[in-house]
């Protein structure tokens, strides 16, 4: 007996070659997973884990003073006075503070101040702007009244006008550090020389030099370093350079090594395990506007300084056009200074994902055992069992990818895993199929039986077409005496039956109803669904006056019984022909295309549209309206016309709307032939991808009276 393409290698070595080379691939595509998609699956997966189970925020040990639009209408776009700036400094110093951040960086000069004033105003007087107060100096004594950290922005390339900043770790600099995998930048944007003197410390504000591959993934911020060297010295970030101040002499800093990198950062008795490279896996809580406060509020003095006692302070932009936006694995967008915030929390309460050097071995161990016990289980099993058995080792896998966050923030990728096995539990229950197959085809009888049954099959197919071709209406002849309207219609199955449908009729003496759909698949079972689709369409829109209920009724129908989960694209019009108005529901199917005075466009289906039929359960399906006018076609297809492909492209509704303009002289049932002739040159003897529907309606519009013993 022959055997079918592909038997062979999934029988070589009794079943079991092609699943073991399967798992091989496997492990191989998780030890290089990164370059490959389920990279962006894994990160889905690990957010997915923080949107269940974010961090808990029991306190709010940060305050945000935030620039925003209030603060700028109050007292002016920006970039403020730095005198503002000193006494917005000098008011929340006042409340003693654990530190005060500023996330801004003050690399230009004033432009209040006299230099640029003078440049600016050149006939203003040298004696008077002796006398203006120097902006800068201004706000550097404010900023030398308390713990206060300015912030610098690491740069990948060094730019003129670029240099280190003057406040490093003394105490970190040097020695095995220098030699670690933290980040680097070799330099800096920083604030001006006079206002760095004054402050305590300095803290970087950006994420590390590869931060597209390693920290964001379509805009979502999942890590920050923690250390990171500018120009060969180290530096903390804002948020926990704040810290380090807060806890003065008790805030020693110490970063942690291990074998393969760093695998912690300790400030004082304060600890937060990091990645190898030094990045910090941040453990997000829900997004809180409680701890944002409005500048023009602490200016104005609404606030008492108490508020500011014994908690951190940052300094930052909460306003459209100024603050950067970031997106978190939670699915909210929050300032850039949120960041901070949420740093400083995870470095109070220990709270960090962990992704240590280990895990991905033991997900590689346990991708490999799991294939194992595949490989040894899966042929000894019933089909049935199988697959009840590999959806319990997923389950087991995505389960405990869940259990492992919940109890220790572990990121455990149980996802990637269970699809990677994916082939190897396929390839095994095939050869498992085909071995059962292959014992049941053992006489040459069964192949002319299978001939003559494939016959028999052919001539039932057959009439089945004739018996679907017979259930269309034909429109010509059923509105010969129509003087209002037009209607012609085309259907061609891609196979001798298929799941595409129309229909035409009167519900009374004024209203025509016109039905398109397609049902999803082809063949007998379309064929079958597409004649319970019509018959029900047609009924039940004859017993309902309300076309959005109509179409729910029969949804409701179809749901009856469904056992393939068949679903049905359909638009449904009913047409007043007196007054031209136009009511219909679209269940997902393509808007059709209206010709009006020469030109062409979509019918608007997107206010009232609904999901195909049986594709949702008891969706509130409503109808639309629009108006025709006398001379309007109305062009209503399905995807086999706009799908015809010629091997390399598809037809379009571009082409369609095109054809139909430039045959637009002809009488529907010559227009209609035209346009099935364009799609079929179109396809080039390429065979038709799915059935071909059409259906036009050209509206007249109310024919005048006729003249009747001599009077209109």
């Amino acid at each position: 007996m022959k055997r079918l393409p592909g038997t062979a290698l999934l029988r070589a070595g009794r079943g079991l070659a092609l699943p073991i080379l399967l798992l091989l691939g496997a492990a191989l595509a998780l030890e290089n997973i990164e370059a490959t998609p389920l990279a962006s699956l894994r990160n889905a997966q690990f957010d997915r884990y923080q949107r269940q189970m974010p961090r808990a925020r029991d306190n709010e040990p940060v305050i945000v003073v935030g620039i925003d639009s209030q603060s700028l209408a109050a007292h002016g776009q920006w970039p403020w006075s730095r005198e503002l700036l000193a006494e917005l400094t000098h008011k929340i110093l006042a409340g003693q503070p654990l530190a005060l951040g500023i996330d801004i960086v003050f690399a230009e000069p004033d432009r209040y101040s006299p230099g640029v004033l003078g440049e600016k105003l050149a006939g203003l007087p040298r004696n008077i702007l002796a006398k203006l107060p120097e902006p800068d100096s201004v706000f550097a004594e404010a900023l030398g009244d308390g713990p206060t950290v300015l912030a610098v922005v690491g740069l990948a390339n060094a730019l003129p006008g670029s240099r280190p900043p003057h406040k490093p770790l003394p105490l970190l600099a040097g020695g095995d550090l220098a030699r670690q995998p933290i980040a680097r930048f070799p330099s800096a944007v920083v604030s001006r020389p006079v206002l760095e003197k004054a402050a305590n410390g300095e803290g970087f504000i950006n994420a590390s030099p590869d931060a597209l591959r390693s920290s964001s993934e379509r805009g979502v911020l999942r890590r920050v370093p923690t250390l990171a060297f500018i120009d060969h010295q180290p530096f903390l970030p804002l948020s926990l350079e704040m810290l380090r101040l807060a806890l003065g002499s008790a805030g020693q800093t110490v970063p942690e090594f291990g074998q393969h990198g760093m695998t912690g950062l300790r400030i004082g008795d304060y600890r937060l395990p990091t990645q190898g490279n030094g990045d910090l896996l941040i453990h997000y809580g829900k997004a809180s506007s409680h701890y944002y406060l409005s500048a023009a509020d602490v200016l104005a003095g609404v606030h008492a300084p108490e508020i500011f006692q014994s908690r951190f302070v940052i300094l930052g932009f909460n306003s459209t056009g100024l603050q950067d936006s970031i997106v978190t694995p939670l699915g909210e967008i929050v300032p850039g200074v949120d960041i901070h915030v949420q740093v400083i929390e995870s470095m109070l309460t220990g709270a960090a994902l962990q992704r240590p050097y280990w895990l991905p071995w033991l997900e590689l161990a346990t991708l490999l055992l799991g294939g194992l016990l595949l490989i040894v289980a899966v042929p000894a099993l019933r089909p049935r069992l199988a697959v009840l058995s590999y959806s319990g080792l997923a389950a087991l896998l995505i389960g405990g990818g869940y259990l492992a966050f919940y109890s220790g923030q572990w990121l455990f990728d149980g996802p990637s895993l269970s699809l990677l096995l994916s082939p190897v539990f396929v390839s095994l229950l095939g050869s498992t199929l085909i071995e059962a197959d292959a014992k049941r085809r053992q006489a040459e009888h069964e192949l002319q039986d299978s001939r003559e049954a494939a016959a028999r099959t052919a001539g039932e197919l057959d009439v089945a077409r004739r018996i679907q071709m017979g259930l269309l209406p034909d429109p010509q002849a059923l509105f010969a005496e129509e003087k209002r309207f037009a209607v012609a219609a085309l259907l061609e199955p891609a196979l001798a039956v298929g799941g595409d449908y129309y229909d035409c009729f009167m519900l009374d003496e004024r209203r025509l109803c016109l039905v398109i759909g397609d049902v999803s698949g082809k063949g007998i079972p379309a064929s079958l669904f597409m004649a319970i689709s019509k018959t029900l369409t047609g009924t039940l829109t004859r017993l309902e006056s309300n076309l959005g209920q109509a179409i729910r009724d029969v949804e409701r129908e179809l749901n009856r019984e469904n056992p393939e989960y068949l679903f049905v694209t359909a638009f449904v019009a009913i047409l007043d022909t007196d007054s031209g108005q136009l009511d219909f529901v679209c269940a997902g199917h393509d808007a059709p295309l209206l010709m009006r005075r020469g030109t062409i466009a979509k019918v608007d289906t997107l206010t009232h549209a609904g999901p195909p039929l049986c594709a949702t359960d008891s969706y509130p399906y409503q109808a639309d309206q629009m108006q025709l006018e006398a001379g309007d076609l109305l062009c209503l297809f399905t995807d086999g016309v706009t799908e015809a492909s010629d091997g390399q492209s598809m037809f379009g509704g571009e082409r369609l709307a095109a054809a139909l303009l430039r045959h637009r002289e002809k009488a529907p049932p010559d227009l209609l032939a035209a346009l099935r002739d364009e799609v079929r040159a179109f396809e080039a003897g390429h065979p038709a991808a799915d059935d071909l529907t059409l259906l036009l309606l050209n509206y007249c519009g109310q024919p005048a009276p006729t003249a009747k013993n001599g009077a209109l």
